[in-house]
């Protein structure tokens, strides 16, 4: 039986985080520490951002990304990245009742500093390898105490520099008066001359005894990609033009499913590069033409090491340099220590002295069988104007269409496994299979249940009484032969599940096919998502395209003569079916369809023969069936007579119902 109003939904409850204790060696005494008393902004405000890892604007040309050096700033991962200060620590949620009465400011956990001793005790963070010089970051944390507080508590935000002498300083970033009832945002801002050898980050002040409560930190600088010379640097369109050095790779996501656990650093989107058997091998984009001679460009990548590995191990990016007199050579243009646990920032430049016939810039460096992992990579060069870059879905798939990123083009965003993962392949990325159109499409595999597919939520683009159409182009690998479904899944104002089936067809592994199908929405609803579903277990569904749009309107059929309408005028639309299902429409998860052969019994008071007529299949419920709309053409004070001819399996007879209805 299909699913009609209910289904069945699995939610994950958030586990709240134990308390957990965490020592570290003891910080010199406060007094050598240079506090900023500039109210809630310290050293000044500067910009608020949001509070995630990366908001995207547009600034007159330019387009401007504000990243977040924070690593875990929301704690949803517990205490990893972060460290109490010679004190205690642990992550408290709504829903543990750690700390009673007090709620998460944003998300759904926040921090605990308690066991404090000295004022300066707090949480701290490593953040050097995120640091670079003469770069201004602004930075953001809600704060909250907790004890016995009778008189106004300062909270601030410090750093902790260790100098390449051994010597220690520290600077004072910002600072704010919070209070026991509600959350007060600290805000302030840095910029650091030259590197030290090591930065920590920390949030300290509260007198002995008093609990420090931290929630939302967020460190971060801009970013201008107005210079940058790298195309496709986010992965947000697969693997175009980076290309594999020997080796094999792959775009992933948190919602692919692939790797359990690695999200995104600056987006949703980041290439791992697999099945590495030399040190050399990695991700490369040719960049010949787009630097220049005696030009200074600055380098910058996230990276990270994947594998049944401990410690971390050395990344690097190299310059490779094809001579004029067929002779190659390398440059490296900068390293760091790649760490399974977090994203790394890579940093360097280079500058050409001549120019070579090709110049290919890769990232290598792990030992052979360590997956490297790689997001946001950036190459600036002030002399580089970049070209506009352009969708590259055709514009008959772009024209209308409700579904984002509909072919792939930037990765697998906005797209996610319904219970199986997802992956997008190249040209020749999957066996033989070749896309339909485009350069790419996803598959949907290790499916362990009929319902498993791609999906996309479309919460909030639909509209009620408007018909929609869907074409999608599919294929299926593992079987010659299986039905595929295209199918809409809402959520009604009741919290109630209602699955519409919109499309469906037999698949094949040989060809790609269409499934072209109708809906329409006679309710509000507050969540819809739309899936491809179907194959039995095992079987990987393919999918080039999805186009989901609203009906093609078609032309009204003329005026008919009613001198002689045995009832009068007729208000239905297309009564007769010559035009097909033009104006109908299913009720309920029915299927329609028009025959065109004539019923066996024909009415003695119908002068003209019928021709056409609907055929409702798959009816669940007893209201189930053929309707139209008819609400503009109704008048008050008017007196309407229904009547329609209707047969039902397994009766051979036709019967006329008529019914009659005044207003």
């Amino acid at each position: 039986m299909r699913r009609l109003l209910s289904a069945l939904c699995l939610r994950r409850t958030p586990t709240s985080s134990s308390p957990s204790s965490s020592s570290r060696h003891h910080r010199p005494e406060k007094g050598e520490a240079a506090a900023n008393d500039g109210g809630g902004g310290g050293g000044g405000a500067g910009t608020t951002t949001n509070q995630g890892e990366r908001t995207e604007m547009h600034v007159g040309s330019r387009d401007v990304a504000t990243e977040n050096i924070v690593a875990n700033h929301d704690f949803s991962e517990g205490l990893r990245s972060w460290r109490p200060n010679h004190c205690h620590a642990y992550v408290a949620s709504d829903e543990s009742n750690y700390v009673p009465g007090v709620r998460p400011n944003s998300g759904a956990k926040y921090a605990v500093v308690t066991n404090r001793t000295q004022s300066w005790q707090g949480l701290e963070q490593d953040v050097t390898d995120e640091i670079t010089s003469n770069t201004k970051y602004t930075v953001s944390a809600y704060v909250r105490v907790r004890g016995d507080v009778h008189e106004p508590i300062g909270v601030q935000a410090t750093l902790k520099l260790e100098n390449h002498d051994n010597s220690i300083s520290y600077v004072g970033i910002g600072r704010v008066v919070p209070s026991k009832e509600h959350w007060e945002k600290l805000e302030g801002s840095f910029s650091l001359k030259s590197l030290p050898k090591r930065v920590i980050f920390y949030l300290e002040g509260p007198p002995p005894g008093i609990d420090l409560l931290i929630d939302s930190v967020v460190i971060s600088y801009e970013i201008t990609h107005t210079n940058n010379i790298i195309t496709n640097h986010d992965f947000s369109r697969g693997l175009n033009p980076w290309k594999p050095n020997s080796c094999h790779a792959y775009v992933a996501s948190e919602w692919s499913g692939f790797l359990t656990g690695v999200k995104g650093k600056s987006g949703e989107n980041y290439a791992v590069v697999t099945k590495r058997t030399q040190k050399w091998q990695g991700l490369e984009q040719d960049i010949t033409g787009k630097v220049s001679v005696n030009t200074t460009c600055t380098v910058s990548a996230n990276v990270r090491v994947y594998g049944e590995i401990q410690g971390q191990f050395e990344v690097q990016a190299t310059l490779k340099l094809e001579n004029h007199d067929s002779s190659i050579s390398y440059l490296p243009v900068g390293r760091t220590q790649g760490s399974k646990d977090q994203w790394k920032k890579l940093h360097g430049s280079f500058t050409l002295t001549n120019m070579p016939k090709r110049v290919a810039f890769y990232l290598e460096g792990p030992p052979p069988g360590v997956d490297l992992l790689i997001d946001s990579v950036i190459i600036s060069c002030s002399d580089f104007k970049q070209q506009k870059e352009v969708n590259a879905a055709p514009l008959s798939i772009r024209s209308e269409n409700i579904i984002q990123n509909p072919q792939f083009e930037y990765g697998l965003d906005k797209w996610s496994g319904r219970g199986c993962k997802i992956l997008r392949h190249e040209v020749v990325g999957y066996g033989n299979v070749a896309p339909f159109s485009g350069q790419c499409f996803a598959s949907a595999t290790e499916r362990s249940q009929i319902w498993n597919g791609v999906q996309q939520e479309i919460t909030g683009r639909l509209q009620r009484k408007l018909s929609y159409e869907v074409t999608a182009v599919v294929r299926i690998c593992g079987s010659a032969s299986a039905e595929m479904r295209v199918t809409l899944c809402v959520q009604e104002r009741n919290g109630h599940d209602r699955y519409i089936g919109i499309a469906k067809a037999q698949a094949s592994d040989k060809e790609w096919v269409h499934l072209q199908g109708k809906f329409l929405l006679h309710g509000a609803v507050s969540k819809a998502v739309i899936f491809l579903e179907g194959p039995p277990p095992g079987i990987d569904i393919l999918i080039d395209s999805l186009v989901l749009k609203r009906a093609t309107k078609i032309p009204r059929p003329p005026l008919l003569n009613f001198e002689n309408a045995l009832y009068g005028v007729n208000i239905i639309m297309n009564s007769d079916f010559k035009h097909g299902l033009a104006g109908w429409a299913p009720l309920g998860s029915c299927r329609l369809s028009v025959c065109s052969e004539s019923p066996h019994m024909i009415p003695s008071t119908l002068k003209v023969p019928l021709g056409h007529y609907i055929l409702t299949a798959n009816r669940t419920e007893t209201w189930m069936g053929p309707s139209q709309i008819i609400t503009d053409k109704l008048k008050l004070h008017l007196t309407y007579r229904v009547s329609a001819w209707v047969r039902w399996a397994p009766q051979q007879a036709a019967v006329r119902k008529l019914m009659w209805l005044s207003a």
